[in-house]
This record gives C-alpha cells, sequence and structure tokens, in this order.
C-alpha cells in the first residue's frame, strides 16, 4: 500500500477563490499532494454556511487529519492566512508547517475600512472574479471579533511569510508577525517588485520561496 504524500493545501480569501492559486498548482511536482478546497461559507451558491475563522479551520483540519499525509504545508492568503494560522494554534497536534501571504491577525483593524470599500463596489464585478458578494461582506463581519495577535506567543509551527516589498504594511506587519512569534521558527521572504498579492504578481519567485521551503524542486 502506497502511504500518502506530504500534502500542500492552497487557502484562499474571501476576495480571491481557488483558481487564484493556478501559478502555484502549476508548479506542482509529483512528490506532493496538491489541494484548494473552497471555505466553508464563500463559495457562490452554497447555501447555509457563513464564514468564520474557527469553523474554517475546523472544517480543514478534519481534511488535513483524514488524509493522513505526514505532512501538510498550509499556503494561506488573506482571510486563508487567519484560516491557517487558527489550525495550527487550535490543532498543535496536527503535523502542519505554514507559508502566509498578508496574515492580519489583528483583523479586526481594518475591516471597518475594508467593509465600507466592498459596499461600494459593484456586485458584477465581484461576480467575475467568483466572489459573491453578500458572503464577502457576512465574512467581513464575522472578522471583526477575531485577533490572533495574543495568540502568537503559543505558535510551533515552523512559518514562512510572504510579502511584496511595495507592501509597506505588510512588511511592517510580518516584521511584527515575527517577533511576537517568538517559540516558532518565522522567516520574511520579500518578493521583488510585488505588491499585496505577491503570489499573482510575481509567481515564478513566489514558487521559488514556497517550494523551497518545503525542500522541493517546482515543477517548471
Amino acid at each position: 500500500m502506497t502511504s500518502p504524500k506530504p500534502l500542500l493545501m492552497f487557502v484562499h480569501g474571501l476576495f480571491s477563490t481557488p483558481l487564484d492559486f493556478g501559478d502555484q498548482v502549476s508548479a506542482l511536482p509529483p512528490g506532493l499532494e496538491g489541494m484548494a478546497p473552497w471555505l466553508r461559507g464563500a463559495r457562490p451558491g452554497s447555501k447555509g454556511d457563513t464564514f468564520s475563522v474557527p469553523d474554517a479551520a475546523a472544517d480543514l483540519a478534519m481534511t488535513i487529519e483524514l488524509s493522513g499525509a505526514p505532512k501538510a504545508t498550509l499556503f494561506g492568503v488573506g482571510e486563508g492566512a487567519l484560516v491557517s494560522l487558527e489550525i495550527a494554534l487550535s490543532r498543535p497536534d496536527l503535523p502542519v508547517e505554514l507559508v502566509l501571504v498578508g496574515p492580519a491577525v489583528a483583523a479586526s483593524a481594518g475591516v471597518g475600512v475594508q467593509r465600507r470599500i466592498t459596499s461600494f463596489l459593484p456586485r458584477s464585478m465581484l461576480a467575475r472574479r467568483g466572489v459573491d458578494k453578500r458572503r464577502a461582506l457576512e465574512g467581513l463581519d464575522a472578522l471583526a471579533e477575531v485577533d490572533l495577535w495574543g495568540r502568537l506567543p503559543g505558535l510551533q509551527a515552523r512559518t514562512l511569510l510572504v510579502v511584496g516589498d511595495k507592501d509597506r504594511a505588510g512588511r511592517a506587519a510580518s516584521e511584527a508577525f515575527a517577533r511576537q512569534a517568538e517559540a516558532a521558527e518565522v522567516d520574511v521572504e520579500v518578493i521583488p517588485g510585488a505588491g499585496a498579492s505577491p503570489h499573482t504578481q510575481r509567481p515564478a519567485e513566489v514558487n521559488a520561496a514556497l517550494y523551497g521551503f518545503i525542500g522541493v524542486e517546482p515543477r517548471h
């Protein structure tokens, strides 16, 4: 019987979809199992569920557990970075490591501004990107109470923070994250020429950082 491969799970945010990881998935080497699930409450057309960080984290943690993977690397972007971080903090028994883009650990700080901006965006514009405006607004409401900052000293998972060199706020937040997560091995990778979305703006450089962190060569 073949042993399960190490797992690479791509975790999207409220304003992105699993399709946004196309450049990373195309570089997935054969030695890894790739997975890009929808977050609970974020998929357009799904009924009943609403997004929350703890619920989304619990769903993905169960998926990791059932996979039997010897190791899982979570590549989380935006709110997906918060979900990935919640998994590592709430389930230290799982063999996970983190690669995070834009982890606003004190999410409540910018939610009000982001919600006001989103409320003015045309529903059709978001829909073209695969984002349901109503669900995104509901998700932002759920983020208002999320603040993982005080829990960072308990982080044990090896972590890589990926940030664009043009994203000043993101660079400052990443440096503060690394200082606060004092018990974990945390590195910061600054991507030249990128802003707040380095994985789509400079995919080759991000792929090199991501797969180098895992210890494998990306598919070219």
